[in-house]
């Protein structure tokens, strides 16, 4: 669908953020155009001109937070490349992006039906997956280790994420302080291994 402006701006990412909203606050099943067309302040029939349907809104937000999320990644290693570097500041910048959003995390993690690579591809993961796989290249770490230092790796990013987004009596610059000293001593260990 074309992004069209209405007489407040862009009518399309005025429905899609107001939908993610709705899906925060009371869930996927509340999300309805006709109530998020209210919520704007346009007509019932204002929705249809950018979404076919509520499943059109829904794979529409999706793309939404996975543009957000896929541009956040790539900033974050536009400095550093494809260095042990490059992998702190990846992870910090996916733990952060949720920290920044949580809006967004019980929206990729709940509702969403994503994975690497196949029918229902989630850009952001394809991304990190590419990373490391070109990481390990540059470092020479064994090919029999990957996957499992890959696995290890996410899950520690994962559980970082996860915690600090708990952690709520915390501002984000001290989380972000916090999280980059973990992510650069857990991936010092790996690379000593070697």
């Amino acid at each position: 669908m074309n992004n069209k402006s209405y007489h407040h701006g862009d009518l399309r990412t005025a429905l899609i953020e107001r939908g993610i909203e709705v899906i925060d606050q009371k869930g996927i099943e509340a999300l309805s155009l006709r109530k998020l067309a209210a919520a704007c302040g346009v007509s019932e029939a204002a929705p249809y001109g950018h979404f076919a349907n509520k499943d059109d809104l829904i794979n529409s937000i999706e793309h939404y937070v996975s543009n957000k999320l896929s541009t956040a990644l790539k900033e974050s290693v536009k400095e550093t490349g494809v260095t042990m570097e490059g992998l702190v500041e990846l992870g910090c910048a996916f733990v952060m992006f949720f920290v920044r959003n949580p809006q967004y995390f019980d929206l990729i993690y709940s509702h969403l039906n994503i994975s690497a690579g196949g029918e229902n591809r989630y850009e952001p993961y394809d991304f990190i997956v590419s990373f490391m796989q070109k990481l390990f290249e540059n470092i020479g770490h064994p090919p029999e280790l990957r996957e499992l230092t890959f696995v290890a790796q996410f899950s520690f990013i994962q559980g970082l994420m996860m915690s600090s987004i708990m952690i709520k009596n915390h501002d984000a610059a001290a989380k972000e302080g916090a999280v980059r000293k973990l992510l650069s001593a857990n991936h010092l260990l790996f690379i000593k291994n070697n």
